[in-house]
């Protein structure tokens, strides 16, 4: 089978366990392996803080690509980001195309500053529309991102809760804590690294992507490029997304709509999902 690399979730820092039960039904048709990125997880403390950045990440990533090359006999594998990761997997797709028969995503990330701005926006204007004086007027004292200063997290997180009830998804502050129970390779100090990480990789890591615009510095691409899309996204934005899918160069590319948010949890989204992977995707390798 072709090995699909999960680069892992958000964050930065979210780790690839989390999401690992959205490859389930491809297991059978895929290698997946799942990668906790250095800074968290079972990777908490493999790097310092103040080292993790680009060079970082796709150097990290690209040696553990070659390794499962050698591996499982295979001269290229797929990649995978959602979010953060979908950052990481357009950086190796333009560092080395020659390892990637193609590049998938949801949540995809294109211009950081400009998204978060806007879902700013959106998060303080829902707030007024529902009388929550307190929260609005918090998010009016951090004022627009991007954040400066040792704890970025947490301004950011006052308005990313906010779109997240909008998508009905749980808080950060509440789900993050509990993430690492929910995963078997996961013991309980791997668990508090994870939030740890989360934490301190956002801080160390999310100032850095403060410039970073796909439309500009990745027009082309020389590999296969899938963006799965929540229509009703309001954490990466679709509209965003849709501009780069427009301007963007690639030997083949596929932007396929989700409904709702940018998530595969609805089960219509997840068939979707899986007839496109294996319809589309996993023929690139034969």
């Amino acid at each position: 089978n072709p090995v699909l690399l999960n680069l892992g979730m958000g964050g930065p820092g979210g780790g690839g366990f989390f999401n690992s039960t959205e490859f389930r039904p491809l297991e059978e048709h895929f290698t997946v392996v799942n990668w906790d990125e250095p800074g968290t997880g079972k990777s908490y403390g493999a790097v310092p803080f103040d080292e993790l950045d680009r060079e970082r990440f796709v150097a990290d990533a690209t040696e553990l690509t070659n390794h499962l090359r050698e591996r499982f006999g295979q001269d290229k594998i797929y990649i995978y980001g959602v979010s953060w990761s979908s950052i990481i997997g357009i950086w190796l797709a333009q560092e080395h195309p020659e390892l990637f028969h193609a590049f998938i995503s949801s949540g995809q990330m294109v211009n950081t500053t400009e998204n978060d701005r806007m879902g700013y926006e959106l998060a303080l204007e829902h707030l007024e529309e529902q009388g929550d004086t307190g929260r609005a007027e918090k998010l009016r004292e951090n004022g627009p991102p991007p954040y400066y200063g040792d704890a970025v997290v947490w301004p950011y997180v006052d308005f990313l809760d906010v779109l997240n009830e909008m998508m009905g998804i749980p808080r950060y502050t509440l789900v993050v804590p509990l993430l690492g129970l929910l995963v078997p390779e996961y013991g309980y100090v791997d668990t508090i690294n994870h939030t740890r990480g989360l934490i301190n990789s956002f801080n160390a890591v999310y100032p850095q992507l403060e410039d970073l615009d796909f439309v500009e510095q990745a027009p082309t691409l020389e590999v296969p490029v899938f963006f799965f899309v929540g229509r009703h996204d309001v954490n990466a934005m679709p509209s965003l997304v849709e501009e780069y899918f427009d301007e963007l160069s690639a030997p083949e590319k596929r932007l396929i709509w989700l409904e709702g948010g940018h998530g595969l949890g609805s089960a219509d989204n997840k068939d979707l999902f899986v007839d496109v992977m294996l319809d589309e995707v996993r023929p690139l390798s034969q």
